[in-house]
């Protein structure tokens, strides 16, 4: 699959910044399928989530109708399901630490963004190491209610900024 996808846009955090804009003025619509790659991803506040919200044509980010639906693994209890209509998207639903060795990984798959009469909507795999040194991942997805054309996304955390971490945008070749 490594000559299938095409990388299309990336942006290596080395310090603090507020937010990671992947797609918008470097949007390639010639693909239906889109892949979101993370990598060790840090943060400079303990405790907080990283979210999404995609990009509408004008590259404005969409801030209203993500139902999202996950599970959530852990390695030291039982698993838990999560599910809500929210502003953004979470990726790492919660407890991101600022530990050593606390970082997140993760991948998205995004569908139908460039067709207008229908919704965007993606499927995540995350793991990370929380705040308490606990292993955890979550699996799901989720959907944008507004059928328009996306044109990327934009990562932010709930507080504080992102201190680290890789994020590449790929296209998935026919």
């Amino acid at each position: 699959m490594a000559g299938n996808l095409i990388k299309i846009d990336e942006v290596d955090v080395t310090s603090g910044v507020s937010s990671v804009t992947l797609g918008g003025t470097n949007w390639d619509n010639s693909y239906d399928v889109y892949q979101v790659v993370a990598n060790n991803v840090q943060c400079d506040t303990d405790t907080k989530t990283l979210t999404f919200r995609f990009l509408d044509s004008s590259n404005a980010t969409i801030n209203t109708g993500y139902n999202v639906a996950f599970k959530t693994l852990k390695s030291n209890a039982t698993f838990g399901n999560d599910y809500g209509s929210l502003t953004s998207a979470p990726f790492i639903d919660l407890y991101l630490g600022t530990g050593t060795g606390e970082q997140a990984n993760g991948i998205l798959y995004i569908f139908n963004a460039n067709n207008a009469s229908q919704y965007t909507f993606y499927t995540q795999e995350i793991s990370y190491l929380n705040q308490s040194a606990v292993l955890t991942g979550n699996q799901g997805g989720g959907v944008v209610t507004s059928a328009e054309v996306t044109k990327g996304l934009t990562f932010v955390m709930s507080s504080g900024n992102i201190d680290g971490g890789n994020f590449k945008l790929y296209g998935l070749k026919k």
